[in-house]
C-alpha cells in the first residue's frame, strides 16, 4: 500500500513538473533516506523551492526543499520515504535540513539530516512507530 502511495505521488509530481517550464531538473546521487537509502535523486528546482523523487536499492522517497534564498546554503524541507532497509521501516515521515556547500542553486556536495517517525507494519514490530534521525550525503551534478 505504501509503495502505491509513493508511486502515485511520484506520478503527480512528474505531471506537475512537466507543465511548468520555468525551473530546472537536476540529477543527484547519494546515501540516505532522500536517495532511497543508496541511489539517485531527481530534483525539479525553481528559485528557492525544489521538489524531488529519490529511488534507491530498496526504497523510494518524495519531498520538498525550501531555502531562504536561491544562494543560501541552508535548506529546510519535508520528506516521505517508503521501504527503508537502513531503518528496517515500512515508511518514514521526516522534517529535513540540508547544507548545500555551493549554495542551494549550485552544484556539488550536500550534507543533511532529518528527524521524524518510522512506521513498522510487518514482522515482530507490526504497528510500532519510533522516532528516528537520518543522515543524507549526496552530490548534485
Amino acid at each position: 500500500m505504501k509503495m502505491k502511495v509513493a508511486l502515485t505521488t511520484l506520478a503527480l509530481i512528474a505531471a506537475f513538473t512537466a507543465t511548468v517550464p520555468a525551473g530546472e531538473f537536476i540529477p543527484a546521487a547519494g546515501f540516505g533516506s532522500q536517495y532511497g537509502d543508496l541511489g539517485g535523486k531527481f530534483i525539479y528546482r525553481e528559485n528557492n523551492m525544489a521538489l524531488y523523487v529519490g529511488v534507491g536499492v530498496n526504497a523510494a522517497a518524495v519531498g520538498v526543499h525550501l531555502a531562504p534564498s536561491a544562494a543560501s546554503p541552508h535548506v529546510f524541507g519535508a520528506q516521505y520515504a517508503s521501504e527503508s532497509d537502513v531503518f528496517n521501516a515500512d515508511s518514514l515521515l521526516l522534517a529535513t535540513y540540508d547544507y548545500h556547500i555551493s549554495g542551494f542553486s549550485g552544484r556539488g556536495w550536500t550534507v543533511g539530516g532529518g528527524l521524524g517517525t518510522a512506521e513498522h507494519q510487518n514482522g515482530r514490530r507490526e504497528g510500532d512507530n519510533k522516532t528516528v534521525a537520518v543522515l543524507n550525503i549526496g552530490y548534485k551534478f
